[in-house]
């Protein structure tokens, strides 16, 4: 296999941890941001060669992608886990459509794929609970959003790490207007090892295995991949805040493991 669908894979399995990470943190969004990138930012800028030229070039990928996750926070707080990340995960149909913007053209195979992901998705979030539906909206905003970052991302040649820190460093700068206004939230002990879990699993791994990925893979491939966070989340979701998933949040975790491997082979 590929080593960058493998790292992918595992990427894709740490970004279903950011949403439990974030419910468990009861941060504020701009906090749990701001901190996320900084740390990161600063973990890459000590092995690359990266300066303030570098992170204003690559600021419109740090404005991108502080906007996804300040949404993607907010969605977690304001709808269910479940929810939060199967709508999120709702971005490889919107990198399809994005797809002119990119060097890979799509193929018969990349949109039997996705549809397959997208019915598991489908299976997965229903019924729809109106009661969360700002939540749901801004969930389904998110994913718009990073499939914009990832088609974009994939027209970029430039070393990885330090392209990992410049994106991480200039998003960390567009999160802390806000982290200044909301404050840090609620903080003990629980809270501040969830900021660690959320720093060095979905953010370290995770967002940094799409970067690494992006130009050698496919961004349909990225996405769809990625659909592999909700199914995590709501495996995680059982034993930590005992949401005992339904038969359709089964058959459409099944389908979306199904539309990963198929794109693969």
């Amino acid at each position: 296999m590929n080593k960058y669908y493998v790292l992918l894979i595992a990427g894709g399995i740490t970004f279903g941890t950011a949403s439990i990470f974030i419910k468990l943190s009861n941060m504020t969004p701009g906090a749990l941001a701001f901190f996320r990138f900084f740390i990161v930012g600063l973990i890459f800028s000590l092995v690359s060669r990266v300066n303030l030229r570098k992170i204003l070039k690559y600021s419109p990928f740090g404005f991108l992608l502080a906007l996804h996750m300040i949404t993607f926070i907010i969605s977690v707080y304001t709808t269910t886990i479940i929810d939060a990340t199967v709508l999120v995960s709702t971005s490889p149909f919107f990198v399809i459509l994005l797809s002119k913007f990119t060097k890979f053209k799509n193929t018969i195979k990349d949109i039997v794929g996705s549809v397959i992901g997208f019915i598991g998705v489908a299976l997965i979030n229903y019924p729809l609970v109106l009661g969360y539906l700002v939540g749901n909206i801004i969930a389904i905003f998110s994913a718009f959003l990073i499939a914009l970052y990832t088609a974009l991302l994939s027209r970029v040649e430039e070393d990885s790490i330090s392209l990992t820190s410049a994106i991480y460093l200039s998003s960390s700068l567009f999160t802390f207007p806000l982290f200044i206004v909301q404050g840090f939230g609620k903080i003990d002990l629980t809270s501040v090892l969830s900021l660690l879990g959320l720093i060095f699993l979905p953010t370290l791994i995770g967002h940094t295995s799409v970067i690494v990925a992006s130009g050698k893979v496919k961004p349909q491939h990225i996405e769809i991949i990625g659909l592999l966070e909700p199914v995590t989340a709501s495996i995680l979701a059982v034993f930590i805040f005992h949401q005992i998933p339904t038969a359709f949040q089964v058959m459409g975790s099944a389908l979306i493991l199904f539309s990963v491997a198929y794109i693969m082979t």
